[in-house]
């Protein structure tokens, strides 16, 4: 390519290299020991991957594929508290470094759409001197993730929290108003990352007429763990923190449901900025870019921005029923094998909700999301 060196190797994790000329047959488990002393540098193409073309001036060439080892010497272990641009804060060891992905290191997660993520574990190289108050470092290294939290945001796969243990869904009984279809949402996408969920109930001496606690209930009867909180009367305050100590969770809501006041109350001195609702009974973002903080009582919150919508990502029509705990033992009742669960006759799901078993409004939200993830599978 014009303006760059011949012998410069590609940009990625593939390179092409030069065969070694008489090079020996491949390594065999008996003969390694004695290769090894005599100093024989192929022994390591075993421990490579290697695809060679038949064809062609490619045939004199072959791809190699590196693998990382995340137990380099030099290298520090961390975990990214907050995303800034192509620079992510890592936190090893108490201290605090800015660090960029190394080009390589994005190529070879480009399958994961998102390579970094709050909460990811990486490992780490120092740079050079800080140009800043932090010290900067290279990614050399990032773990596989064991609980993802994923959204769809406008066409694009967003990672909201990597590797949490738990999901807090926080919601408010009045101001802005208690919405389950969200509720719903929230909990599919949970656990389809493999995350506990808890459903917390903010601002509950709002709840004049009961409508939000009977709601919270039906959830309660499914089995969720759910908390009546009210910050402003300390209530429910012990019990969560209880539940969160010494685990990674993730609060996800609405924007104006309390989340920033409930963190500020399980760790008071935080001073997670605290905003207001408007004239549309629509809260203000108060946080802006989702970030790890430390709790006091052992343990990590990721802080998200508040969602006013929430589209699921990687989550097949199919597979949606799944997620719907109360449709598990009732899915193998319907007349047809491949029930969609919306109009089909003979549906156990349509005849629990007429005897009133499963929950209308839970119905109707896999329904809607059902017909979505259909839509979108369609392009």
């Amino acid at each position: 390519m014009t303006g760059e060196s011949e012998d410069r190797p590609p940009r990625g994790r593939k390179q092409r290299v030069d065969f070694r000329k008489n090079r020996g047959k491949a390594a065999r488990d008996r003969t390694w020991t004695r290769r090894v002393k005599a100093g024989d540098e192929t022994v390591h193409d075993a421990e490579n991957v290697e695809n060679v073309r038949a064809k062609g001036q490619l045939s004199r060439k072959r791809t190699i594929i590196i693998r990382d080892d995340p137990n380099q010497s030099g290298w520090h272990k961390g975990i990214v508290l907050t995303m800034r641009g192509l620079v992510a804060e890592v936190d090893a060891e108490g201290r605090t470094w800015a660090c960029t992905l190394r080009r390589k290191l994005r190529t070879l997660l480009i399958s994961h759409r998102v390579p970094l993520a709050v909460g990811d574990e990486v490992w780490f190289s120092p740079g050079g001197a800080a140009a800043g108050p932090m010290p900067e470092g290279v990614i050399e290294h990032v773990a596989p993730r064991r609980a993802t939290l994923l959204r769809q945001y406008e066409r694009r796969q967003q990672v909201v929290a990597a590797n949490v243990d738990n999901a807090v869904i926080t919601m408010a009984a009045e101001q802005p108003k208690f919405r389950p279809h969200l509720i719903d949402r929230y909990l599919v996408a949970i656990h389809a990352g493999g995350i506990r969920p808890i459903l917390c109930m903010n601002k509950r001496e709002l709840d004049e007429d009961g409508s939000a606690a009977e709601a919270v209930a039906r959830y309660q009867s499914l089995g969720y763990k759910s908390l009546f909180v009210s910050v402003a009367r300390g209530e429910g305050i012990d019990e969560l923190r209880g539940l969160l100590t010494n685990q990674v969770s993730v609060f996800v809501g609405p924007s104006g449901v309390g989340k920033s006041s409930l963190i500020n109350a399980l760790q008071p001195g935080l001073g997670v900025e605290v905003g207001t609702l408007s004239d549309l009974d629509r809260g203000r973002h108060t946080t802006t870019t989702a970030r790890l903080l430390k709790w006091d009582f052992g343990g990590y919150l990721v802080d998200t921005p508040g969602m006013r919508q929430f589209d699921l990502a990687e989550v097949k029509a199919v597979d949606l029923e799944a997620y719907f705990i109360e449709f598990r033992d009732r899915v193998a009742q319907c007349r047809f094998q491949n029930c969609t669960h919306t109009v089909e006759a003979g549906c156990a799901i349509l005849a629990a909700v007429d005897a009133g078993e499963v929950s209308q409004i839970r119905h109707e939200s896999y329904v809607k999301m059902f017909t979505e993830c259909r839509e979108r599978e369609r392009y």
